[in-house]
């Protein structure tokens, strides 16, 4: 009897570690994502602001 237990604990405990492990990674890349499309979103503002606001210097000639 407590061989049949241990060996549906091995797959069954594979299944579980896999599925909290997956869990972790989606959780991760969904955080660096989300950083990565506001990182975007700043440079685009920047981009889109940065003529009106401030004027580009002359860049000497050599």
């Amino acid at each position: 009897m407590l061989s049949i237990l241990a060996w549906w604990a091995i797959p069954i405990g594979a299944v579980i570690l896999a599925a909290a492990v997956s869990g972790l990674a989606r959780r991760v890349r969904r955080q660096s994502d989300d950083d990565t499309i506001h990182a975007y979103q700043r440079f685009r503002e920047a981009i889109g602001n940065g003529g009106a606001e401030e004027p580009m210097k002359p860049v000497p000639e050599r």
